[in-house]
C-alpha cells in the first residue's frame, strides 16, 4: 500500500482572480481621477473663457507747476517801489520771486519778459499775468525775468490769469495715456468725424 506524500497531504492553493485584481485597479483610476478634477475645480482650474474687463478711467494730467522756476523782477520806471508791490503781488499768487530791484535803463510799454529757451513755458505763464507784456528770448540758461514798464497798471485779475494757465498747461502737455492693469482693460477709441464746412 502506497503512503501519499506529505505534499499530497497539504490543501490546494486557491489561484487569485485576475478580474478581481483588474476591478481594484479600474475603481482606483476612477477615484484618482475624481479627486484630480475636484483640485483643478477648486484652484480655479475651470476651462471657461475669461470674462471681459471694464476699460480703464482716464489719466489725468498733472499740471506742471506754473511757479515752478524763481522769477526776478525789475523796475523800470521811476517810480520807487513798484518792483517790491509786483513782487508781493506775484507771490501772493503762489510764483517763486527772488529779490526785486531797478533796471539800469527806463522800459517801455507794460512789462517784457525775458527767458533762455529752457523757460518757455514759465516765461509764458508769467506774461500771462499782465495784460500787452511782450516776450524777449535771451542766450543762456535758467533765465526768467520780467521788467516792469512806465505803462503797467495792475496784474490782470486772478480768474483771467488762471484761465490763460490752464490754456498754455494743456497746449504744452502731452495727453497722458490710462495704464492697463489686471482689474481694468484699454479704452476704446472712438473714430474722429469730419465736419463738412
Amino acid at each position: 500500500m502506497t503512503i501519499p506524500g506529505r505534499g499530497d497531504l497539504s490543501p490546494r492553493r486557491k489561484h487569485r482572480n485576475w478580474r478581481r485584481r483588474l476591478t481594484i485597479a479600474v475603481v482606483l483610476l476612477v477615484v484618482a481621477g475624481g479627486g484630480y478634477a475636484g483640485y483643478r475645480g477648486m484652484s480655479g482650474g475651470s476651462s471657461a473663457p475669461p470674462k471681459a474687463l471694464p476699460p480703464c478711467p482716464a489719466a489725468v494730467a498733472t499740471p506742471t507747476s506754473a511757479q515752478a522756476d524763481r522769477v526776478v523782477v525789475r523796475n523800470a520806471t521811476l517810480k520807487t517801489g513798484l518792483a517790491k508791490e509786483v513782487t508781493r503781488e506775484l507771490r501772493q499768487r503762489s510764483f517763486r520771486v527772488g529779490k526785486p530791484g531797478n533796471t539800469l535803463f527806463r522800459g517801455k510799454g507794460v512789462a517784457t519778459v525775458q527767458y533762455s529757451a529752457d523757460r518757455l513755458q514759465s516765461a509764458r505763464l508769467l506774461s500771462a499775468q499782465f495784460a500787452g507784456a511782450s516776450m524777449t528770448e535771451v542766450t543762456g540758461s535758467r533765465v526768467l525775468e520780467v521788467d516792469i514798464g512806465p505803462k503797467f497798471r495792475a496784474l490782470v485779475p486772478v480768474a483771467q490769469a488762471q484761465a490763460a494757465e490752464r490754456g498754455i498747461l494743456a497746449s504744452s502737455s502731452p495727453s497722458p495715456t490710462a495704464t492697463p492693469s489686471p482689474t481694468c482693460g484699454p479704452r476704446s477709441v472712438s473714430p474722429t468725424r469730419r465736419v463738412t464746412p
